[in-house]
């Protein structure tokens, strides 16, 4: 601390510089903070959810298997089970909407019993639940399309062919890692259209679209447990009990769920962490040159500190403060300022329905500071010892 006024003046003695260092490692760090916390949320939330003792049944084929309706009522009649609910994609398109936003087929009764994290206003509910047509939304998909509870919520089916005219009955909330974007409406009413549509194609629905045949079809269970140690066993049981049917399932955590979507990401994590080692060396470079100028300029003044009595160690200690100083700067602006901005700015809303929710977590930011320091540090090291190393008399002759 005693020598801190001197590295600050230093740090100051050319701005332009100094201020384009800062800036270029912020903008990076900035960057790479996005690109980190798109993975660090996705397995944060998945973690999270084991408080929920929830598993989830698909077919074991995937996504496009069918999961007959009536095994949602199977499964509700097992013992150590709360609640199931069928939780089927719809996929349609609101407006003029390019990205649907999360539209899930559900049992009214039963969804906000299996996801018990959500609130809702009981007469809402009430009425959500009585309400063929009625649709539960969240309150920041309320909030992005100025929808209020009575409004009409038209959907345009765009994976399967009908269409939902839905009102919404309800409005749910919850904390803010959780999605409160999803749209939820009965099942009943979207399977109903499903016949109709099917029942109506001629020859006795022979001819009706491959899409319109999946009417039945809950899509996947979603199922909340008595408690955490009912859930391996359930997962077992159930896959057990469908095992040589027509539509085998697979069980698993909402955990496991979860971490099923990142693998489908692929080599992508593995690319965005290439990304990012490059930007580190980048930015080793940046600042090393800004140093390494710096010290160039200064070789008078430093031969002038060693012939006062500063030793090697003392100078080597100033320079690399100085480097680790404008480094930290620019990786405390650009990591913090990242975070701070997400914490404070719905991001998510600007995504076009990709995410529902978009933070920095506090262990990516922390990440992002220790990263600039390790910049800083590296970056100083060499202008540092050799500094550090001059000559007194070569200093004092040369002529920058």
């Amino acid at each position: 601390m005693k020598y801190l006024t001197y590295i600050l003046r230093n740090a100051r003695r050319n701005p332009i510089r100094s201020f384009l260092t800062v800036a270029s490692t912020s903008i990076c760090l900035f960057l790479m903070m996005i690109l980190l916390a798109f993975f660090a949320i996705n397995g944060e939330v998945s973690e999270q959810s084991r408080v929920y003792n929830r598993i989830i049944t698909m077919n074991a084929n995937g996504f496009a298997g069918m999961v007959p309706i009536a095994r949602v009522g199977q499964v509700s009649a097992m013992e150590g089970v709360v609640a199931a609910t069928p939780f089927s994609w719809y996929g349609g398109k609101y407006h003029d909407q390019v990205m649907p936003f999360a539209q899930f087929v559900v049992d009214a009764d039963t969804v906000f019993t299996v996801m018990d994290e959500y609130t809702v206003p009981p007469d809402q509910l009430a009425d959500f639940k009585a309400n063929k047509d009625g649709a539960a939304i969240g309150r920041k998909l309320a909030s992005d399309w100025n929808l209020k509870v009575g409004d009409p919520l038209p959907l345009k089916g765009d994976i399967y062919p009908v269409d939902m005219n839905l009102t919404v009955r309800a409005i749910y909330d919850g904390a803010s890692n959780r999605d409160l974007r999803m749209c939820l409406f009965h099942y009943d009413y979207f399977d109903e259209a499903m016949k109709r549509v099917t029942m109506g194609a001629g020859s006795g629905g022979s001819l009706a679209t491959s899409s319109a045949r999946n009417s039945g079809n809950a899509g996947s269970i979603f199922i909340k447990c008595k408690s955490a140690d009912a859930m391996a066993s359930l997962c077992k049981k159930i896959d057990d009990e469908y095992r040589n049917s027509e539509y085998p399932t697979r069980t698993q955590t909402e955990e496991a769920f979860g971490k099923m979507f990142a693998d489908m990401l692929g080599d992508l994590k593995n690319a965005i962490y290439g990304i990012g080692a490059a930007v580190v060396v980048s930015l080793l470079f940046v600042a090393g040159n800004a140093m390494a100028m710096a010290m160039r300029e200064r070789t008078s003044e430093v031969a002038v500190l060693k012939a006062i009595g500063f030793s090697k160690g003392r100078v080597l200690y100033l320079v690399l403060t100085e480097a680790i100083l404008v480094a930290g700067l620019g990786g405390a602006l650009g990591a913090l300022g990242c975070k701070f901005l997400c914490d404070y700015v719905d991001i998510a809303r600007f995504t076009a329905g990709f995410l529902p929710f978009f933070y920095i977590p506090w262990n990516i930011a922390l990440f992002g500071v220790a990263v600039s320091l390790f910049i800083g540090f590296v970056s100083g090291v060499f202008p540092a010892v050799i500094a550090a190393n001059s000559s007194v008399i070569d200093g004092l002759r040369k002529v920058v």
